[in-house]
């Protein structure tokens, strides 16, 4: 098995494990209604082309909270030869001329998506509130995320247990919490999943080199939360 192979079964094992412990150990992520600023805020996330249990995990897992905590939400997953680009863009271009703020998680490894959205007018991007972005190394991504229109960019610097940050993150983030203060709780719950995990992480990983390269940071206004539509 390959390094790369090795690592996707590692992170995979981990995001299923981290899911069970939430669900058992922490309270109920669902909320009885939504806020009435959902009808201002839309979603768009993308799964890139993996074995089809994690295309399958992760939108068991994703799709339930846009669903509920947004107005209007759409769900890619790429197949080996096929990248969906036009069908994003449209969708993209749809939400930006119907909602206030637009969300975009990007639930994939090391990526460009951020080149997609070049001929899309500055006015309507202006409308883009938050890219989350599991990728590995791909934090440096915020720059351009950031000059592009979006308020916040959150990502990962490293070869990273992302999805595992992301368990913690989205629930948190559909619960309202700003992104200032629901970094750190998910930071740490990740950690502590790590360690639980040392028994299955390959050498020379370390729970704490895993945690190191997965910690996730913000770049941008990072004190707003789910409710606020307007910048």
């Amino acid at each position: 098995m390959s390094r790369l192979k090795a690592c996707g079964l590692v992170c995979a094992l981990i995001f299923f494990t981290a899911l069970g412990l939430q669900l058992l150990l922490e309270r109920c992520f669902w909320r009885p209604a939504p806020s009435p600023s959902r009808k201002l805020r839309a979603a768009l996330a993308i799964r890139d082309h993996v074995i089809p249990f994690q295309k399958w995990g992760t939108r068991q897992f994703t799709w339930p909270y846009l669903k509920k905590y947004y107005d209007q939400a759409w769900y890619f997953t790429h197949t080996r030869n096929n990248k969906d680009k036009a069908a994003f863009i449209a969708r993209l271009e749809e939400a930006l001329d119907r909602y206030e703020a637009v969300d975009l998680f990007f639930l994939a490894h090391g990526n460009h998506y951020y080149q997609w959205l070049s001929h899309i007018p500055r006015q309507k991007r202006k409308r883009l509130r938050l890219v989350y972005n599991t990728g590995c190394k791909d934090l440096w991504q915020g720059r351009y995320w950031l000059a592009l229109g979006a308020k916040a960019y959150i990502g990962h610097p490293g070869v990273s247990a992302s999805p595992l940050f992301y368990v913690y993150f989205l629930r948190r983030w559909t619960l309202g919490q700003r992104l200032n203060e629901l970094l750190g709780p998910s930071n740490a719950a990740m950690r502590r999943v790590l360690h639980l995990a040392s028994p299955v992480l390959p050498a020379p990983l370390t729970p704490e080199k895993v945690y190191l390269d997965s910690k996730a940071f913000c770049y941008g206004t990072c004190s707003f939360d789910i409710h606020r539509t307007a910048f």
